[in-house]
């Protein structure tokens, strides 16, 4: 499951950096400032996203909702482009609070 939470942050993470750089460059292309400032915003989120994929393993709860919302702030920020990253970050963050906890002898 700890495996399953972190592949999943990566994929979704390389598609929110993939988004993130197209939404910049066209934002830059088309003189949108407010456009490429969104995408830069998802690019270095999405990495983000992808350091609390091997975070969730210590820190589900925590780990599990920022994905959830990076997912969320992907899809509001730059739209479709994001989409396919939003869906593997959601189910990423969904699989990290079904985690279990070690229970540590006494």
């Amino acid at each position: 499951m700890k495996t399953w939470v972190s592949v999943l942050a990566i994929i979704g993470g390389l598609f929110g950096i993939g988004s993130g750089f197209l939404v910049t460059a066209a934002g830059s292309l088309f003189g949108e400032n407010e456009m490429a400032n969104d995408g830069s915003l998802m690019f270095w989120l999405s990495a983000l996203a992808m350091i609390l994929g091997f975070t969730a393993w210590k820190f589900p709860k925590v780990s599990g909702t920022a994905i959830i919302v990076i997912g969320l702030l992907g899809l509001w920020y730059n739209g479709l482009f994001y989409l396919i990253g939003f869906i593997f970050l959601l189910i990423s963050g969904i699989l990290a609070f079904r985690i279990p906890k070690k229970e540590e002898a006494a």
